[in-house]
């Protein structure tokens, strides 16, 4: 595995306090099957750590709109849905967010 995508992986001790925090379901629609955890902030292909800050539980549904919309509905749900997680994380992890929160190095 590269160095990048062990920055980007969620390792097992973050997995677990992200299922225990979102009660083990999607955040979004509280579905509690085929879950995975999703980047928020920033994305894993933009180099998004695997941080219990950067991430929350999501239903495939749900993370494929997020990550993959199609067509004009579904980019407009997909910002819906990823503006509503950062205002999760926001909330539950008590994050103050500023210029300080994205490590630029």
């Amino acid at each position: 595995m590269s160095i990048r995508s062990q920055w980007c992986e969620f390792d097992k001790e973050e997995r677990k306090y992200i299922k225990k925090r979102d009660k083990d379901k999607c955040v979004i629609c509280k579905n509690k099957g085929a879950l995975q955890i999703m980047h928020i902030f920033i994305n894993r292909s933009h180099g998004g750590r695997g941080i219990r800050t950067n991430g929350c539980l999501g239903c495939i549904k749900c993370h494929k709109i997020i990550d993959n919309p199609i067509g004009v509905e579904q980019n407009k749900r997909s910002k819906e849905l990823l503006e509503f997680c950062k205002q999760y994380l926001i909330d539950v992890e008590n994050i103050n967010f500023n210029d300080d929160f994205i490590d630029k190095s």
